[in-house]
């Protein structure tokens, strides 16, 4: 009889506490699992010995519930033999709680990290298994068709825009509203922006990180749309950058920049505001979507809560097969959605950016991608309500 434990890292999503109840559900099945632990604050949690007991714990509405429950960390470690302290309490920690499978959920940079634990174990011949559960609003995990997180993203950004669009509308002389969506290399999440033409709610002009932001079109198209209906509603990725791969948003005096040593990104929409003020003076607004995008519970997509469950059962099954340094992803195949298991060497620090075949004259998205998104967001989930608002998961 063995321990499990769960870690959930990175920035949250609205379904990153689906994964960690599927692997809950699922891990009470097996019967060479005895406990099961959350990390508390992901790596850190497991370095200090910060448990939060999972064994028996009630799930109701853990898997509606958005933000990472377990609480999240932006933690870095290079790879051993560098901070080998750090590895060497792991090891501890292991064989202190008889520790044998390790499940982490997170992005880009978690996955490095469960890559670089899984690695250290596999060198200095430790048994225990580590899998890695995909997690991301971006969707720019390499080697799955989606990430969960990202379909529920979608769903609200595409039904706030549509909202925003009608508020647009209301007076005849309108304003230029420009509105900043997360993405810092990828430009899937700003992509959404174009579902709300479906329903003959059009943005006019969308900007993704994949394409070079090209200023003075920018001010050209907006006065010129303006001009014709006295009113433009503009999308942008926060992670916009001009010809020289520089971020717009360097125009900014202060910068600062996260643990991982990324750019903090936010408040490109306000330069660009700006710019229209300066060089156009049309009345201009600035909106910065910011966190509502990745932690928005009522929105939640149908196909994101279902896999997000059905990824954090397949990382139990995985590791109960001694299966190790794999990420869980998803495939489609014959228009069916499957799961698969792909390398973490083949997903951990990558970025998988959006088509550019599907960026139509480097402000527009085209059907192709709405191909993509429709089934992903297709259907809701039914969230529990008390005192008026959604009802919420608390350990």
């Amino acid at each position: 009889m063995h321990t499990l434990i769960i870690g959930q890292s990175g920035g949250p999503t609205s379904v990153i506490n689906a994964s960690l109840f599927g692997s809950i559900l699922e891990a009470r099945k097996q019967k060479d699992i005895e406990r099961i632990y959350g990390l508390k604050n992901g790596l850190d949690g497991l370095i200090n010995e910060q448990f939060i007991d999972l064994t028996n714990l009630d799930l109701t509405s853990l898997a509606t519930t958005p933000g990472a429950i377990l609480g999240s960390v932006r933690f870095k470690i290079d790879a051993y033999p560098k901070d080998k302290d750090i590895y060497e309490k792991i090891k501890q920690v292991f064989l202190k709680y008889d520790i044998k499978y390790f499940i982490y959920i997170g992005g880009n940079d978690s996955m490095d990290t469960a890559k670089k634990i899984n690695d250290y174990f596999k060198f200095i011949d430790f048994t225990a298994y580590v899998i890695g559960v995909p997690k991301t609003v971006d969707n720019d995990l390499q080697n799955t068709y989606f990430t969960p997180g990202y379909p529920s993203s979608c769903k609200f950004i595409a039904t706030t825009i549509s909202e925003i669009y009608l508020d647009t509308r209301v007076y005849i002389e309108g304003r230029v509203t420009i509105i900043e969506l997360m993405g810092r290399d990828a430009g899937w999440l700003t992509a959404a922006s174009k579902i709300p033409s479906l329903n003959e709610e059009n943005v006019d002009l969308i900007y993704l990180p994949e394409i070079p932001f090209d200023m003075n079109q920018f001010l050209i198209d907006v006065k010129r749309i303006y001009a014709k209906q006295r009113k433009v509603l503009v999308c942008i990725s926060e992670g916009i950058k001009d010809e020289n791969g520089e971020y717009i948003l360097k125009k900014r005096i202060f910068n600062t920049k996260d643990d991982f040593g990324h750019l903090q990104l936010g408040g490109t929409a306000l330069i660009l505001a700006e710019m229209v003020k300066n060089k156009l003076n049309l009345p201009v607004r600035a909106i910065e979507l910011n966190l509502p995008q990745r932690c928005s519970g009522h929105l939640l997509a149908k196909v994101d809560v279902d896999y997000a469950i059905k990824c954090g059962k397949k990382a139990v099954q995985l590791l109960i097969k001694k299966q190790s340094g794999y990420m869980v992803c998803i495939e489609k195949q014959n228009d069916k959605l499957k799961l698969g298991k792909v390398k973490l060497e083949k997903v951990a620090t990558f970025v998988k950016p959006f088509p550019k075949e599907w960026i139509i004259n480097n402000n527009d998205i085209s059907q192709e991608y709405l191909n993509y998104i429709l089934p992903l967001i297709d259907k809701e989930v039914k969230v529990e309500y008390q005192n008026g608002i959604p009802k919420h998961f608390k350990i």
